[in-house]
């Protein structure tokens, strides 16, 4: 029999043990005559492995999961309720959503977040953002065509949930004239649902105009009466894929799908300074929303001082800024794709837009909504 083969599992295991250094009985991940070596590498697997749960750590902030101590949201809706839990309709959690005061805030990608919709109004959002494709017959919710669920829908996560909100609100209400919003502080604020187009083409259009008739019916939706903006508790804006032709084709004297237009893109041709006030392409009567990524931002004006000052309508309006261009317009100006990163930089972003008076702040982050939020103003 090879010698090798004659020691026994004891002896074996004690001939191993002497390769590592040991405290007591306890071997050390460390060989003898290797020290230095693998002090190294476990060294460097442990930093790999802080590193990677910074990463993750990073991802979780980004993504509004850690929150702020002792949050009122948080309390009530805890991690076992979700947006499908009956418990979400409580009078205490509903009661709750109704009593936050409303701020200028879009939520970005709503339908991510563990509570759509209800984590947004919680925080005082006055809008919410569903990415919506068409598949089949009906709008199912998220961002990639990959992983579309048909329980994920626009009417079971959007629009019936708020329906059920605005008629607790209007239970006492007998006429569709007067209709109080989600926020009792501010009964007449109205929330915005973007709808971002996913899919192109009227079909869809034509499936999310069907879809809101319950809403229609009540008299929830805003709209445009034929000479002004009838403001309600609901304001529906179009966009992405959405074609701007089938804003125009609705019933013009009750339109109550609005575009969301290009910010960078606001003057057109078809823009008509002969008249008093100038008419614009965009309007109160088709458009709520002017937006465009933050790369495109145009928040300041520059004149050469050997160039003539613009003097017409037109020039003065090329030459102002975009947030004034949509001021010009009625419209509610968006930057989109702010940066998030580093946390200060966001910071910074958010408050030179709010000192710039930008419409409303598009938000990812709903904890630091409400942290941050606060006397943003009203939109």
């Amino acid at each position: 029999m090879d010698s090798k083969d004659a020691h026994t599992p004891h002896e074996q295991r004690q001939r191993h043990d002497r390769r590592y250094i040991q405290i007591g009985r306890a071997p050390l991940p460390l060989r003898r005559g290797h020290i230095i070596s693998d002090t190294c590498k476990i060294i460097a697997c442990v930093m790999t492995a802080l590193c990677i749960f910074q990463l993750y750590w990073i991802q979780m902030i980004q993504k509004g999961h850690v929150r702020i101590p002792n949050d009122p949201f948080d309390i009530r809706f805890g991690q076992d309720i979700s947006w499908t839990s009956p418990s979400l309709w409580d009078d205490e959690r509903l009661s709750f959503i109704h009593s936050v005061s409303p701020v200028p805030v879009h939520s970005h990608n709503d339908y991510d977040r563990r509570i759509p919709l209800f984590e947004a109004l919680g925080s005082g959002c006055t809008s919410v953002e569903a990415d919506v494709h068409l598949v089949g017959s009906d709008l199912l919710v998220g961002h990639g065509s990959k992983n579309l669920r048909d329980s994920w829908n626009l009417r079971s996560m959007y629009l019936e949930p708020l329906e059920r909100l605005l008629n607790l609100q209007n239970a006492a209400s007998s006429t569709n004239d007067q209709r109080n919003g989600i926020f009792d502080w501010e009964p007449q604020q109205t929330v915005v649902l973007l709808v971002d187009f996913k899919s192109s083409g009227a079909a869809m259009f034509e499936e999310l105009d069907t879809q809101l008739q319950p809403l229609r019916d009540m008299g929830y939706l805003s709209h445009w009466n034929g000479t002004q903006r009838v403001p309600r508790p609901l304001t529906i804006v179009a966009s992405g894929n959405a074609p701007f032709e089938s804003v125009l084709g609705l019933n013009s004297t009750n339109r109550d799908i609005f575009w969301d237009a290009k910010l960078e893109q606001l003057p057109s041709v078809l823009d008509d300074f002969s008249t008093d006030p100038p008419t614009y392409k965009y309007n109160v009567s088709n458009t709520h929303y002017a937006s465009t990524p933050f790369r495109n931002a145009k928040l300041h004006t520059w004149h050469h001082p050997s160039s003539p000052l613009p003097s017409t309508a037109q020039q003065k309006d090329i030459a102002a800024t975009q947030i004034e261009q949509a001021e010009a317009r009625g419209l509610i100006s968006r930057y989109w794709d702010t940066p998030d990163s580093p946390a200060n930089l966001g910071d910074i972003v958010w408050r030179v837009l709010v000192d710039a008076k930008v419409g409303v702040i598009n938000m990812d982050d709903m904890g630091a909504v409400r942290q941050r939020a606060r006397g943003w103003g009203k939109n």
